[in-house]
């Protein structure tokens, strides 16, 4: 139940590519319809009702004509292109790499495809768009052709594995009562901003607000994993994300439900998810942060309706300059664009349990974001108590 807002409030333009290979490294790249075009990445218009990551599955699956599962997808880069010299309109576009399966002599690409082997395509053999050039450079550098000690498992095939191993997990300590809405969405979206402006107009609600990290800290200042991991200790990260999950988890078991809340465990997933891709967490990290995560969340009462919040990277940006957090001085566009991404992947997990709301706030004021988050609200039938009795029915 991924549900959109009005086509005023996402963006006009914005476009899903895939960078394709096969088993030999071979690229398929679209052919230049004139002389003065350069072969580039085949790529789809991202409509409303659906998401980049399935529009980048559609696109690899007509492609190269095998079936592609949209999870398995692995996330590259954002791109903010400028209008075009022939009065193009500017677009965003989300890029993501697919190996597929066979070699490229027994899959035959869709019309207007070829596959270039990969020295012409790193070499002067073929004369790619710079956009295209650009995410073949960041291909090289991510992690999609590491499988070394399990290291090339996807997110996907560790969260599976998980699911199996752990499922099914009876409800034992679930209680009523849960969160009203959750608002979820990356760094400087304006999660906190908006919830401080809505309890403000209804003291009713308790605004959950975000975490605060355990300070180990006495006389030198703040100092936690989190810290630790942002000013480059590495070996941080993992313990960051467990205890982050821990104190979700808290978080989550003491809201009512006139809570509205500050992001919760499936926040703390995206940022998980961004942390292995990224390379900071290796593979058994992440198994086992997930497993924790799968097996705590099945018992956890959802919320009645999940907010997502997104924004443009560069808008994004432009946000955590001006705020100037000591601790986001650290952050670069590639990885606020990851953790986006990741936030979106979460976002589309949790629709089919859970009302998720997409809310994209680039070109939105502070008044517009409060008036649709306000109409979004779900409206709570019977009390607690009432609820429980006809759980309890239901039960017997």
């Amino acid at each position: 139940m991924l549900t959109e807002p009005p086509p005023r409030h996402r963006p006009e333009h914005l476009r899903a590519a895939c960078v394709i290979l096969d088993e030999q490294d071979r690229v398929l790249l679209t052919e230049p319809r004139s002389t003065d075009e350069r072969a580039g990445l085949p790529w789809a218009v991202v409509p409303p009702g659906t998401t980049a990551r399935k529009v980048a599955a559609d696109v690899a699956r007509h492609a190269c004509r095998q079936r592609v599962t949209a999870a398995r997808l692995h996330y590259l880069t954002e791109l903010h292109l400028p209008p075009g010299p022939r009065g193009e309109a500017p677009y965003d576009v989300r890029v993501f790499a697919h190996r597929c399966a066979g070699t490229a002599r027994r899959t035959t690409p869709g019309p207007g495809l070829r596959w270039s082997p990969p020295e012409t395509v790193t070499g002067e053999g073929v004369e790619l768009d710079p956009h295209s050039a650009y995410c073949l450079g960041e291909l090289r550098l991510s992690h999609l052709t590491t499988a070394t000690d399990g290291e090339g498992r996807t997110t996907a095939e560790i969260e599976d594995e998980a699911r199996r191993l752990i499922d099914p997990v009876p409800a034992l300590w679930r209680k009523d009562g849960a969160a009203r809405v959750v608002v979820i969405g990356p760094p400087a979206v304006g999660k906190s901003t908006l919830l401080k402006r809505h309890t403000a107009r209804a003291p009713e609600t308790e605004h959950v607000r975000d975490v605060v990290p355990v300070s180990r800290g006495r006389d030198r200042g703040p100092d936690n994993y989190l810290t630790r991991y942002l000013r480059g200790d590495d070996a941080s990260g993992f313990f960051c994300q467990m205890e982050t999950l821990l104190l979700r988890v808290l978080q989550n078991l003491r809201t009512g439900e006139t809570g509205v809340m500050d992001q919760d465990v499936h926040s703390a997933l995206a940022y998980a998810k961004a942390l292995r891709l990224s390379g900071a967490l290796s593979a058994q990290q992440y198994e086992t942060y997930y497993r924790y995560h799968h097996l705590i969340t099945s018992a956890l009462p959802p919320p009645d309706a999940v907010v997502h919040l997104t924004a443009r990277t560069d808008v994004l940006m432009r946000r955590l300059r001006r705020r100037n957090r000591v601790l986001e001085r650290s952050f670069t566009s590639s990885y606020v664009s990851l953790v986006a991404q990741c936030f979106e992947d979460v976002a589309e997990e949790l629709a089919p349990r859970i009302p998720v709301h997409r809310l994209d706030t680039s070109d939105m004021n502070p008044d517009q974001v409060l008036a649709r988050f306000e109409e979004l609200l779900p409206v709570r039938t019977g009390s607690a108590k009432r609820r429980s009795d006809r759980h309890d029915r239901a039960q017997g």
